[in-house]
Order: C-alpha cells, then structure tokens, then sequence
C-alpha cells in the first residue's frame, strides 16, 4: 500500500516538474515546432530534388 502510494505521489511531482518547466518557458512552443517542422520538411524536399537529379545523370542515362 505505502509503495502505490509512494508512486502516486512522484507521478504528481513529476507532472507539476513538467508544468513548471513549460510555464517557464512560455508555452508548449507549439508555433515554434510548427515552424521548425515546416523547415525540415522544406530542407527534406530540396535534399530529395537534389538527390533524383544526381541518380539521373550519369554514364548510361
């Protein structure tokens, strides 16, 4: 019983350690990781590009 308790007890600090810490720094930066997903997809669809071209040229094509 002491052990669940125990348990219960460092889910709830760990929880309100996580809360802190967002609140801290301003938010759950959802509109940063949207912009920052929006550049790596960018990035990604450039290196792809880059990519089929280089396999396109060569001696047999």
């Amino acid at each position: 019983m002491v052990f669940f308790i125990s348990m219960a007890v460092v889910f709830v600090v760990a929880i309100g350690a996580c809360l802190v810490a967002l609140r801290r720094r301003g938010g759950s930066g959802e509109r940063e990781a949207l912009e920052r997903g929006a550049t790596e997809q960018g990035l990604a669809q450039g290196l792809g590009a880059a990519n089929a071209k280089s396999q396109n040229s060569g001696p047999w094509s």
